[in-house]
């Protein structure tokens, strides 16, 4: 099934521009092993711009995407990544949605 998977994080006052970089080296990696949905990753402007999320649109649930998720999580690069995060995003503040579309 279709879903639209979001994932949002704060990032601190002064390190928008170190997560924008990390978001986009994770947006290489995301698109590499789900090479059939959309990746967007974005930052909020007005209110409270300190957060950057992240949107996978496609198909979900489904032993394809089971292994790529086990694929991506073990990618050296996305590892990597993963390290860069502490000290620019903060800890505790993931908010993690998955929409089922119904429409499509």
């Amino acid at each position: 099934m279709k879903a639209i998977y979001t994932r949002t994080i704060g990032v601190y006052d002064d390190k928008l521009g170190e997560a924008m970089e990390i978001s986009k080296g994770l947006a290489e990696v995301r698109k590499k092993h789900y090479p059939d949905h959309e990746v967007y990753f974005s930052f909020q402007i007005g209110g409270n711009p300190r957060t950057v999320r992240e949107t996978l649109v496609g198909e979900q649930f489904t032993d394809k995407a089971f292994e790529n998720d086990q694929n991506m999580s073990a990618d050296p690069k996305f590892i990597e990544l993963q390290k860069k995060m502490k000290g620019v995003f903060k800890e505790g503040t993931i908010q993690d949605e998955m929409r089922m579309v119904f429409n499509d």
